[in-house]
């Protein structure tokens, strides 16, 4: 089982639980070995945005073959209601800021690709059953669409509520980990936690609320790894 993050603190709490440990490197990208729970995983850092995701999730399924990819993190919450740190399970994935429509495809969707990006049914089921176990926190479960750009005004939060109506969480990986596995044929499930409502206040909540986002998106990671391992 394989686990991206794109932020050194998205990590860390993963990291202190992961035993017999051992690091290498491929490229620009570090790998750390391991078992958590009794589970093999390999945990990966990408760095921020689409390219670096979609280069470290390549590495990472060419060298290490996964069963899984699981992407955690954190993510502007959309949804209204939404609190920090509640917890968002991605059973879908699009990007926000690919625009070709007027040669007739969907927003988001990039050419001779589909216009979303579906994860895992077992891993969905897997995380439902880990929300059962989880407190703290509201679980939801829905589309999270990403882009190459921090959302930080009501313009942008805006526009990608008017694209795609049933949003609920916004970041900038998950898209581009979705469609690697994809074109890839490796399963894969989004879990991130929210550190903002991507308003004009975004910036100041994601410095604040990050650690709070990380840690929960963390922890609901591994439930589901226990109930993998079950």
């Amino acid at each position: 089982m394989a686990i991206i993050a794109a932020m050194q603190p998205e990590l860390d709490y993963l990291l202190e639980q992961l035993d017999k440990r051992q690091d290498s490197v491929a490229g620009a990208v570090r790998f750390h070995q391991g078992e958590i729970n009794g589970v093999q995983v390999i945990l990966a850092l990408s760095g921020i945005g689409k390219v670096n995701a979609a280069l470290t999730t390549s590495i990472l399924i060419e060298r290490f073959a996964p069963d899984y990819v699981i992407n955690t993190g954190s993510a502007g919450g959309l949804k209204t209601g939404m609190q920090i740190g509640d917890v968002v399970v991605g059973n879908e994935v699009a990007h926000h800021d690919v625009n070709v429509t007027v040669f007739g495809y969907e927003h988001g969707q990039v050419p001779q690709l589909p216009p979303r990006f579906f994860a895992n049914q077992y891993l969905i089921d897997a995380a439902r059953q880990a929300a059962q176990v989880f407190s703290g926190a509201e679980i939801y479960t829905g589309l999270i669409v990403s882009g190459d750009q921090f959302i930080g005004t009501a313009e942008q939060n805006r526009f990608i509520k008017e694209k795609f109506a049933d949003v609920v969480a916004v970041e900038m990986e998950a898209a581009a980990i979705a469609q690697t596995c994809y074109q890839l044929n490796v399963p894969f499930v989004i879990i991130r936690a929210i550190s903002d409502n991507g308003d004009a206040d975004a910036s100041i909540s994601f410095d604040q609320f990050l650690q709070q986002a990380a840690i929960h998106s963390a922890k609901m990671v591994i439930n589901l790894i226990s109930v993998y391992k079950s």
